[in-house]
Parts: structure tokens; sequence; C-alpha cells
């Protein structure tokens, strides 16, 4: 994930304190409860979509100099991460073919570099989070969880795993995102990492 925000437990936004409360020992399954919660309760309406697929090898990014940059123009690398993405979809209530996005994703990262300071630090460790988007999509233009395979290719950004599951180019602009309310609203936290406050690392929007 690119690096926007690190903070200490105690000014993490609320949705992300829930993930740290639920999380124990840092442990990658408690935080899989609390992710998935929210796309568990979404998909139980009238039209939602919901579909899972696994990245292997993501490339994780950061704001200070590693040593790798990542060639899509995200930044400098510091992990790899081996992710499962839950990608859920739901009508929004402006109709117009506009739906309420969430991708959520829980996984382990493989560190080269240390993503505070960017030295070298050979570290292993669980990461949870999600990325949420409002988005109007072209008409005849619907998610559909056959679209999304078992395995994606790591180039895909939770943008890019969202346009699969309308069955669109990774890097498409078809859909429009709708400004205001939760669309590009994400939060990640990353455990055991030097540095950060009790070793966890949280990125926010």
């Amino acid at each position: 994930m690119r690096l926007r925000t690190i903070v200490t437990a105690a000014a993490v936004p609320a949705v992300t304190a829930g993930l740290l409360l639920t999380a124990t020992a840092a442990s990658a399954a408690t935080t899989t409860g609390a992710v998935t919660t929210t796309t568990t309760a979404a998909v139980t309406s009238p039209g939602a979509v919901s579909a899972t697929t696994y990245e292997h090898g993501l490339d994780d990014t950061t704001n200070v100099t590693t040593g790798k940059t990542d060639p899509t123009g995200n930044g400098p690398i510091w992990a790899y991460d081996n992710v499962k993405r839950v990608v859920s979809a739901v009508p929004d209530q402006a109709g117009n073919n506009t739906w309420d996005v969430t991708v959520s994703t829980t996984g382990s990262y493989a560190a080269f570099a240390n993503p505070l300071k960017g030295f070298a630090w050979n570290g292993h460790g669980p990461l949870a989070g999600y990325v949420q988007y409002v988005v109007q999509a072209p008409p005849g233009v619907v998610p559909s969880a056959k679209n999304l395979p078992y395995w994606t290719d790591p180039s895909y950004r939770s943008q890019g795993v969202v346009n699969q599951l309308f069955g669109l180019p990774r890097d498409s602009t078809q859909l429009t995102h709708v400004p205001g309310g939760n669309d590009g609203q994400y939060n990640f936290v990353y455990f055991g990492i030097p540095g950060a406050p009790g070793g966890l690392y949280f990125q926010h929007s």
C-alpha cells in the first residue's frame, strides 16, 4: 500500500482502531474477522455481489527511499505481500448503476526494508485493511463474481481488482468515482514493524 499517514494507536480512526482491538498477539486470524465483518453484512443486501481472489508477490510501498521503486509510480517498495482480497459491491441508494464497493484485504508481508526509515530489514508479519469506493458504472456494466479469478496478477491494485469485478481491464477509467462520502477511504495495519509504536504501522486516508 502507498504510505499516506503513520499514527500511534491512540490517534487511529475509529474503524482502524476496531481492527487493532480485535488483533491479539499480532494474529492475522483475529484481524481477518474484524475486516471481513463489514463485507459479510454488506453482501446480504439485494443485488449485492461478493467475490474472493488471491495475489502473491504484491509490492508494498512507502514514502522513504528503500532502493527499489514501484514501476507504476506508487513509490519506493519496502515489502512483498501475499494477500486474500474479498471484494463486495452493493447497489447504492442513489441508483443509476452506482455501487458501494469494499475491497477487504488480509494476508502477510515479507519486508526487505523498514517502511519508516528505509534501512535494510528482513521481517515478516500479518496485515489487514480495506479500501472503499463509490462508483458509477456505464449502462450494462455490472459486477459479477465470475469476473474475478482465483489468482490475480500482483500488478493489480485495489482499483484494478474492482475493475476486474466489473469485467473491465485493469487500468480502465470507465467506472466514475462519486466524490464525497466513502469513496477512496482506506485503513490498513501492519504488525511487527520496528520503530512503530507497539510495532503497529498504520496507513489510512
